[in-house]
């Protein structure tokens, strides 16, 4: 019987993409999924680092999967708190297995099926993710951020912002939709600087009407996530107020 696993997401929508594509990764690897932390083989915690609360119902959850797995499993935390604090948190949690960042060529398939402990996972941002089962779905269009809000660490350990090409998203889309997916929420750190980094301002809205393309194969809705204030100005203005399938709702950072 191949090796099972179990992924327990704490934090953010970007966070959930993250975990869909960590259990791409090790559906790709030869391991089968299990709703069962107790019959899991690999138990992965994908935690948040962002307010104090939210790094200890990480902790918490790591605690208590420990308590329930079993004694031939293994326990790896990983996601932002994994790459925020590394050798801190593994020695602070010697109930996990390993603890490891998303960064690096390493796989989480290899604690269990190797038994080795990697010192960073697969960047997961280009990654595919597993047939949709439900009829929305989370699409990060890029990673970490360019930013330095007082209020958030999250570049110091997620990094520069990286976009993602207009090519790539719209293929995970065009996937998704025609897997069932009539509702998409694209979701960064801060989407509407999304292009700035590859040399290219403003390239939300041309992704929009790129993404508005595939409502004849299914798509209804498009969603915007995480907009930082200064950034919301035409032509990302009219570009949502003129397509059809993109939900005229702001999320803004205050």
């Amino acid at each position: 019987m191949a090796p099972r696993f179990f992924v327990e997401t704490l934090g953010c929508p970007k966070n959930a993409v993250d975990s869909d594509k960590v259990v791409a990764s090790l559906l790709a690897d030869g391991l089968t999924p299990t709703d069962q932390a107790e019959d899991a083989d690999l138990i992965v915690v994908n935690t948040c680092a962002f307010v104090e609360a939210a790094r200890q119902e990480s902790i918490d959850a790591a605690l208590s999967l420990a308590d329930v797995k079993r004694p031939d499993a293994r326990l790896v935390v990983t996601g932002c708190m994994a790459e925020r604090y590394g050798t801190e948190l593994a020695d602070a949690l010697p109930e996990a297995d390993a603890v490891v960042g998303f960064a690096g060529e390493g796989s989480l398939s290899s604690v269990v099926l190797r038994g080795r402990k990697p010192t960073g996972v697969r960047d997961l941002l280009e990654l595919a993710r597993p047939a949709p089962s439900l009829p929305w779905a989370y699409v990060k269009v890029a990673e970490g951020c360019d930013r330095a809000c007082a209020f958030c660490a999250i570049p110091s350990f997620r990094g520069k912002q990286r976009s993602r090409t207009i090519d790539s998203i719209e293929a995970e889309v065009r996937a998704l939709v025609d897997g069932g997916v009539g509702e998409i929420v694209l979701v960064a750190q801060d989407l509407a600087w999304y292009g700035r980094d590859i040399g290219a301002p403003g390239s939300l809205a041309p992704l929009l009407h790129r993404l508005d393309g595939l409502a004849s194969r299914g798509l209804t809705r498009v969603r915007l996530l995480y907009l930082y204030p200064s950034e919301v100005r035409d032509p990302l203005l009219s570009t949502m107020l003129g397509l059809p399938t993109v939900v005229p709702y702001f999320d803004l950072s205050l």
